[in-house]
């Protein structure tokens, strides 16, 4: 198990701009995302519910997996490579990198290396994301963000949470998982 401590806060979504923290080990790392270029919330659902149980990274050739996204802004890029490891532990790389002009060089902004568990991880991103809904609802979170809010790639994850496939169709078990979060 990893000794690392990596944590995600999405605290904002407001006119088309998503606005996140993430925290790795003492270090802040202030995110903004356009919802132009970006679809945040489902790459971490997404991604999560490829790796859950997986020990090692797939060929992507033959079982592709949501495991490298990236995130856009004006002018900047966040990618992310997430790569599972034995006993449930992740490998995370999000490398920010900018750019100066359009179709400009990339240039370093900052780069993070670490490993966390699936579950802590899988378990912060459904509570952050319960609480965007919690403060805005769909409809307010559709209103700040423009797009629709991925609920169906969230209760897959929280299926997964809970110990049952990620295809369960139970939409009152589903509406328990948000009540959990309360």
């Amino acid at each position: 198990m990893s000794d690392n401590r990596f944590e995600i806060f999405l605290t904002e979504a407001r006119a088309g701009w998503l606005e996140a923290r993430l925290v790795s080990d003492d270090s802040h790392f202030d995110l903004s995302v356009n919802s132009n270029f970006s679809e945040p919330i489902k790459d971490l659902f997404r991604c999560l519910c490829d790796v859950r149980g997986l020990d090692a990274p797939t060929d992507m050739e033959v079982d592709y997996r949501h495991t490298e996204f990236e995130w856009g802004g004006e002018g900047w890029l966040y990618y992310w490579e997430v790569t599972p490891r034995p006993g449930g532990v992740l490998d995370i790389v999000v490398d920010f990198k900018g750019k100066r002009e359009v179709d400009g060089e990339e240039y370093p902004v900052w780069k993070i290396e670490t490993s966390t568990t699936w579950d802590g991880f899988a378990r912060q991103v459904f509570t952050q994301a319960s609480e965007l809904l919690w403060m805005y609802g769909f409809s307010g979170y559709y209103a700040r963000w423009q797009k629709d809010f991925p609920a169906g790639e969230m209760m897959r994850l929280g299926h997964l949470l809970h110990g049952l496939p990620a295809d369960t169709d139970d939409f009152a078990r589903e509406l328990g998982y948000l009540a959990e979060t309360r």
